[in-house]
């Protein structure tokens, strides 16, 4: 933090243009069924604070998190870094976001970044974690060259231990092992070919999510070993126009492999596609319409599970199957169903004052659903006043059937500066 504020003291002395933005947004939960408070922290207030000197710019994005229950606020900066802007591009280097893919919010391309699962429901880049990265674009004619390198690998951050969270965690203590350090890297190629935007992929990286891959033996018990594993991914994204209506889709090709050594190994290596494919249209009483597809496909995996006796120790092994793969990297979204599908409604009326939302997950495989909706009202300028309902259903065994308890209201007021 220290360094974060010599930095904004650096650009302030010399001169450099200041600018900002922000927000304050109380806002509360409680469940459907008996109204009692869902105690999760969110982001009460955030603020962007920028400068600007010459060919480049000092950008900061942080928040403050805060729970009902607690409190014990925590400031976050969540976005720290300085860009500049030669002839040919552009250069980043700091704490950031960055922001891969076409498709609204469930991109199987964008793995840069790990995903904060507090703020799963959230749109684009509020569900993801900033992580210290360089990054340069080069831009010629239609073309564009994106390199990223990221030195150390940084892991979704799980709500573990939260009861009000819908789906139980448990955190895996010393059972988890990081795995060897090594810096993570992407490269993106984008270019414009008719009406369409189209971009090659390639990152390389560690997981965000761990997973099982063998077992260490001790005196008197099996110990399970949990890791990140190497993954390695080719994605491909399309953004094209038909008239008013806007097609995108994504595709990301996933190569995972375990290169630890434990006395049992039960993973060795993966392949697995995710995919994302959405239309939207707007009417032309400006109410705008998506659909979204979003799934995967496990291709290939090599390895083996065991079962377990009343002591919670393994005896019989067998070969894995395809169900059984726990997919450490992609959209969180394709990583538990085969195929699902969004629908959304956005209108809005009264001079922008009001907006109305309506929308829906439905699991194309197994029964599973969601549905939600809101508005916002904005009586005076800068102040929104904020109402939402999300609604669970699901069959016995599916996620969505434990989150039923999560279905809830939430009411907040927003005011931005």
């Amino acid at each position: 933090m220290k360094r974060y504020s010599l930095l904004l003291l650096l650009f302030v002395t010399t001169n450099a243009q200041v600018y900002y933005s922000g927000l304050i947004r109380p806002l509360t939960m409680n469940r459907l069924s008996d109204n009692s408070q869902i105690s999760l922290p969110f982001r009460i207030a955030e603020l962007e604070v920028g400068f600007s000197k010459g060919d480049i710019d000092f950008k900061t994005s942080s928040a403050v998190e805060f729970r009902w229950t607690g409190g014990d606020p925590k400031l976050d900066f969540r976005e720290v870094y300085l860009i500049w802007y030669p002839s040919w591009g552009e250069v980043k280097l700091g704490k950031q976001i960055h922001a891969w893919g076409a498709v609204d919010g469930n991109n199987p391309t964008d793995n840069l970044n790990p995903y904060d699962f507090y703020y799963m429901f959230l749109p684009g880049a509020d569900r993801k974690i900033g992580t210290l990265s360089a990054a340069a674009k080069y831009y010629w004619n239609d073309w564009q060259f994106e390199v990223v390198v990221i030195p150390e690998h940084e892991p979704n951050r799980y709500p573990f231990g939260e009861d009000d969270f819908p789906i139980a965690m448990d955190d895996p203590g010393y059972f988890l092992t990081a795995g060897e350090t090594t810096a993570e890297y992407g490269m993106r190629v984008q270019t414009t070919m008719g009406n369409s935007d189209i971009s090659l992929s390639y990152f390389s990286g560690r997981d965000r999510g761990f997973s099982l891959i063998g077992y260490n033996y001790y005196i008197d018990w099996v110990a399970p070993v949990l890791t990140y594993r190497k993954t390695d991914i080719i994605g491909i994204d399309i953004v094209t126009f038909f008239g008013d209506l806007t097609g995108r889709t994504e595709v990301g090709y996933f190569n995972t492999n375990n290169d630890r050594t434990t006395d049992i190994i039960t993973f060795n290596d993966a392949a697995y596609v995710q995919f994302a494919s959405q239309l939207e249209y707007t009417t032309t009483n400006d109410i705008t319409l998506m659909i979204q597809l979003i799934g995967n496909d496990v291709l290939e995996v090599n390895g083996s599970t065991y079962t377990y006796d009343e002591n919670g120790n393994p005896t019989e092994l067998a070969a894995m199957n395809e169900d059984e793969l726990q997919q450490g990297m992609g959209t969180p979204f394709a990583m538990f169903t085969d195929l699902g599908m969004f629908v959304s409604a956005t209108g809005n009326y009264l001079d922008n004052a009001l907006e109305i939302r309506l929308n829906s997950f439905m699991d194309l495989k197994d029964k599973q659903s969601m549905l939600g909706g809101g508005f916002s009202y904005s009586p005076v300028d800068n102040l929104k006043l904020e109402l939402s309902i999300t609604k669970f259903m699901g069959e016995e065994g599916t996620q969505f059937n434990e989150m039923e308890d999560f279905s809830h209201l939430s009411l907040g007021v927003k005011y931005s500066f």
